[in-house]
């Protein structure tokens, strides 16, 4: 048994895992080792499956995706939950016992689930780049290299996208490449953010020359990566770190690739049914095999439906009122009118989002549900607004292209044109249109913090300017993982404030 890494092995033995080796090895790696597998095509498919199975185990823990994306910006007014709560509210440093491994608090303070997710990428890269060329289809050496190149690329985004999840958590996280076992002796402290998104960019970028483009008859597509989503990915990652030059271009690589199209007005809701025509990258989990119990608490369709989708009757994630009003002012826009309900229970009345309503009975057993949607990663519109915030803040803005792209999304939601904004002031336009359209999406808190970074106005309630400045925005790491780690070091914001 083979632990990769210390980071990996101790906070596995926090959360009660075994090892890292016998969490890696579990579907859709079955119980071969590494000494019996990677000899053929369908071991490298095998071992590359293992690392999209790992992103979504890591975003569904604690509804992670939507936690770290929307219940921290403001589109939610309360939770149910206490440790949501507090996730909602900021208090990320409060106290949760170690032994409540269950709690969502603690769960989203620690890393490891992507780290695992990043030792499979390693793995697969080594062991596929040691593969020789005969293993994989082709009738010559050309298209076995294409062949195998198609899961080296895979291999390299998945490592890439890992690394940019966290860094958007936690800033400075530790980099780990290797996939050898003298890293088990080893301990990790934290490496500067700037250095690990230059790898990642790296890796992104051996992703577009490995991967090609989008394959439309491919029951894979958009929940594997191509070209595209390599290009989308590239894209957030420098406007992460303000580069927006690159930015632009990326962005250019994928909407003129011709691979994606808005979806239209009538077939909007289709997007969130998984694999649309605008899909460029999402986490596969439309089936049985991948889905999630609709009713269970720390689930999205748990936390954010009611009957007659889920067995509630007010949702466990409460939306803010005030927001949806704000955003949508247009009652003929489709993202309201398709994506949510104006209900009531009791005394009570809310909006509910119903983008993820692909619910279904187990063998017709109405006590089962299981939640079907896919989690929509990277699309068109996001992208196509991603470049208007680009043009903004690039260093010769062109606002008025990118107030033409946000009336090309808004007319594709039969939503009316924007007019009469002008210089500056279309930067803030083009942030409100992507609350509008990636709401409940992961999007809108990084949204909000990279306006800020521009801007320089306070866009959270919970974080003052100060508190931004100083790095509120990033995440504490759990006290749990500095228990074996002396290199590990706490986010700079929340030193002395993580309560045991």
């Amino acid at each position: 048994m083979k632990a990769k890494n210390k980071i990996l092995y101790m906070t596995m033995v926090v959360l009660l895992f075994a090892s890292c080796k016998k969490f890696l090895d579990q579907t859709p790696v079955s119980t071969p080792t590494d000494q019996t597998t990677w000899k053929t095509e369908g071991d490298a498919n095998a071992g590359v499956a293992a690392c999209y199975s790992l992103l979504r185990s890591a975003f569904n823990s604690s509804i992670a995706y939507y936690s770290y994306g929307d219940l921290t910006s403001g589109e939610f007014l309360t939770a149910e939950d206490a440790s949501f709560s507090n996730v909602l509210n900021m208090r990320w440093g409060t106290a949760v016992q170690s032994s409540f491994t269950y709690d969502p608090l603690l769960k989203l303070r620690i890393y490891t689930p992507f780290y695992t997710a990043v030792a499979q990428s390693n793995r697969s890269l080594a062991y596929i780049d040691a593969m020789p060329l005969t293993a994989f289809t082709g009738d010559n050496t050309a298209s076995q290299t294409v062949s195998k190149n198609k899961y080296l690329g895979e291999a390299y985004f998945t490592r890439a996208f890992a690394y940019f999840i966290m860094c958007r958590v936690w800033g400075d996280v530790p980099l780990v490449l290797e996939n050898t076992d003298e890293t088990v002796s080893k301990q990790y402290g934290r490496t500067s953010q700037a250095t690990v998104l230059k790898q990642a960019i790296a890796d992104a970028t051996k992703a577009t020359q490995y991967l090609n483009l989008r394959d439309n008859s491919s029951a894979d597509r958009g929940v594997r990566a191509d070209r595209g989503a390599a290009f989308a990915l590239l894209a957030h990652i420098y406007a992460w770190i303000g580069d927006y030059d690159n930015c632009n271009t990326a962005c250019d690589a994928v909407i003129n690739s011709g691979s994606y199209s808005l979806m239209s007005a009538a077939n909007f809701m289709d997007i969130y049914k998984g694999q649309s025509q605008e899909s460029i990258f999402e986490i596969a989990q439309n089936n049985i095999s991948e889905s999630s119990d609709a009713n269970a608490y720390y689930t999205l369709a748990g936390s954010t439906l009611t009957a007659p989708y889920t067995k509630r009757t007010v949702p466990a994630w409460v939306i803010d009122d005030s927001k949806v009003n704000a955003l949508y002012t247009d009652t003929n826009d489709v993202r309201l009118k398709k994506g949510f309900l104006r209900l009531s229970s009791g005394t009570t009345s809310f909006y509910e989002c119903i983008k993820y309503v692909n619910v279904q009975n187990v063998n017709g057993n109405a006590n089962y549900q299981v939640s079907l949607n896919n989690i929509v990663i990277f699309r068109l519109a996001d992208i196509e607004l991603l470049k208007a915030e680009a043009l903004c803040a690039k260093s010769a803005p062109d606002y008025g292209t990118a107030l033409s792209l946000v009336n090309k999304v808004r007319a594709a939601r039969n939503a009316a044109s924007v007019t009469g904004v002008a210089g500056a002031d279309v930067l803030q336009t083009v942030s409100d249109e992507r609350g509008r359209e990636l709401f409940l999406e992961g999007h809108r808190f990084y949204d909000l913090v990279r306006l800020e970074r521009i801007n320089h106005l306070q866009q959270f309630d919970n974080i003052s300017p100060g508190e931004f400045a100083a790095g509120k925005y990033y995440w504490p790491l759990d006290p749990t993982l500095f228990i074996n780690n002396s290199q590990l070091t706490q986010t700079a914001f929340w030193v002395g404030k993580v309560m045991n």
